[in-house]
């Protein structure tokens, strides 16, 4: 399994299952509370990569968007 650390400083919970479910990932990876912030899990297998950076990629694309505005 891979794992992201997302920091609750730079995002909350609720931001993080949106950008989820715009990048069609919702109820295919984990989210788990840490002290600090949250590990989301990525299921096994080849795809793991492609789906942690298409992730990352929608993150991106909502701070982008964001600030732009």
């Amino acid at each position: 399994m891979m794992t992201l650390f997302i920091s609750a400083a730079e995002y909350d919970y609720h931001t993080l299952v949106k950008v989820a479910e715009m990048a069609g990932l919702h109820g295919i990876i984990g989210f788990h509370e840490t002290e600090d912030g949250y590990l989301l899990s990525f299921p096994d297998g080849e795809e793991a990569p492609t789906l942690m950076n298409l992730y990352k990629s929608y993150l991106r694309d909502l701070e982008n968007n964001i600030w732009v505005h």
